[in-house]
Parts: structure tokens; sequence; C-alpha cells
């Protein structure tokens, strides 16, 4: 006997990826919620309605800090990487497109090493004994070996930059891919010079695909740990160990949560931050525009 069918409508086809998003967020948010109301005694986590974490999360100077970092590290990291992604992403979309397949993969190549390799070939590269410091020196430009190559937040920067440029090119060269010629011809037939037609055309219609960049950039930076752990010296802290921290070896469970929780709460408020930018591009372009004319 065959069973009659079932009418499926978008709100059944809905249903997994909901049930998805409450199993993977919603849950271990309120997860999150609740244990940060709890109390630890003698290594035991007891259900207790405190607000002891929230406190000290509200007036302990080292995690305003720490959450501060994250968020400040996430947007420099996504200006970086835009700023230095947008030309790369121009030149992949230029070149033929028998070899647009090769310029992939050769910008994916360092993802397919561990992010522990990255990080050490950067420490030997930007040493005392390392590639930069021979160069600076066989130039004569230093008579000494640079310090501030290596354990400073120059180093997290330029190492995060590095870590996160495949993620921005790629969403930028989408939606250069995208953007329709005739239009940037047409720019030029009607006397606009290649830096015109840029900011009148293509950076406009590529707006979407660097915001998805720099949304993708800033969540990943702003949650990085082992590259400020290992780059930036005594400044290398970050609000994801000081997590791992509390989880781990504290044992306090209550003040790792409300942390966790704060540290989200910064991050969105950074993301909106920066889509408020985004959002005042369009202005910005429209100034940069006229003063071309």
């Amino acid at each position: 006997m065959r069973m009659p069918a079932i009418p499926l409508g978008r709100r059944h086809l809905a249903l997994p990826v909901a049930a998805v998003l409450v199993a993977g967020c919603v849950v271990p948010l309120a997860v999150l919620v609740v244990f940060s109301f709890f109390v630890v005694e003698d290594f035991e986590l007891l259900p207790a309605f405190s607000g002891r974490a929230w406190y000290e999360l509200a007036t302990t100077a080292s995690y305003w800090w720490l959450i501060g970092k994250a968020v400040l590290s996430g947007v420099a990291a996504a200006v970086f990487t835009a700023l230095a992604g947008y030309p790369v992403a121009l030149a992949l979309a230029g070149v033929p497109a028998s070899w647009k397949g090769v310029g992939v993969v050769v910008l994916l190549t360092p993802l397919y090493t561990g992010e522990i390799v990255r990080i050490y070939a950067w420490r030997i590269v930007l040493g005392s004994e390392g590639l930069v410091n021979a160069v600076l020196e066989g130039l004569g430009l230093a008579a000494e070996p640079v310090k501030w190559l290596l354990f400073t937040p120059f180093t997290t920067a330029l190492v995060l930059t590095y870590n996160n440029l495949p993620f921005m090119v790629l969403a930028i060269w989408v939606s250069v891919e995208m953007v329709d010629r005739r239009l940037i011809e047409a720019a030029r037939d009607l006397g606009a010079r290649p830096f015109q037609a840029f900011v009148k055309v293509t950076l406009p219609l590529t707006t979407p695909g660097l915001a998805a960049g720099v949304f993708a950039v800033f969540a990943l930076a702003a949650g990085e740990m082992l590259t400020p752990s290992l780059l930036g010296g005594t400044s290398g802290q970050t609000a994801m160990a000081m997590i791992d921290t509390l989880f781990g070896t504290a044992f306090d469970w209550p003040m790792a949560s409300a942390l966790a929780l704060g540290l989200l709460a910064a991050l969105f408020a950074g993301a909106a931050g920066l889509a408020f930018a985004l959002m005042r591009l369009d202005g910005a372009r429209a100034v940069l525009a006229r003063t071309t004319r």
C-alpha cells in the first residue's frame, strides 16, 4: 500500500536548521548563563543563585582589559587584512581563467600546514638570527638585531593578518568576479580614470564581500589564543587563555562562564561597530568620489 505524500512547506524544511542552531548555540549559551550563577566549594560546583562571578567581572580591571584587547585585536586584524587582501583579490580576478585555480591553490597553501607550524616559521623568520634581521644587518640598516620584530604586539598583528588573509581574499574575490565588467568599461568610456572607476563602481559593488571578510576575520582573530600566546611575549595574555585557565587549573567555572559571556557580548558590540563603519563606507566613498572628479 502506497503511503500518501506528506506536503512539506518552507517552515517544515527550516525545522532541522532551527534544531541545529538551538542545540549548537542556544543550549551552550544557556548552560554558561546557569553556570555563571553557581558557586565552587571544596572543588565542587554547587547550584546557587550567586552573583559573585558577575560582580568580579564588573569590578576587575584585568578582565575588562582582556576583553577590550580581544575586540581591538579583532578590529586591527580585520582592517589590516582588508587593506592587504583587496589588491590581492583584484589581482586574482584579473588573471586569465586558466590560472585562477592555480592562484587559489597558492593562496590557500599556508592553510594546509598547521597553525603551530606557521607560528614557529614566523619565529624563525623574525628572530634575532632570522632572515629579516640578517637582511637588515647585511644592508647596513641595523647595527644589531632588531628586538621589536618578535614577542611584541606588532608580531601578533602581523601573524594574525597573515593567517587570516586567505579568508578575506576569497570573500572579496567572489564579489569582484560578480561585478559586471561592462559597468567598469562604461565608466572608463565616460572619462573616469582607473582609480575613479574603482571608487565609483568596483568598491560599492564589492561591499558585501568586503563585509563578509571583515566579519569572518574579526571573529577568528578576536578568539585567537595560540598566536598571541606564542608571539606576543609578556603582552600575549588573552581572554581566551584566561577562560581556559579558569575552566581548567583554577576550576572556577562560574567566573569562566561570566567572562565568556562578557567576551561574547563585547564581540557582538565590536561586530555592530564594524557593521556601522561599513554602512558609512558609502558616505566616505561618495566624498572620495567628489574629491577625485
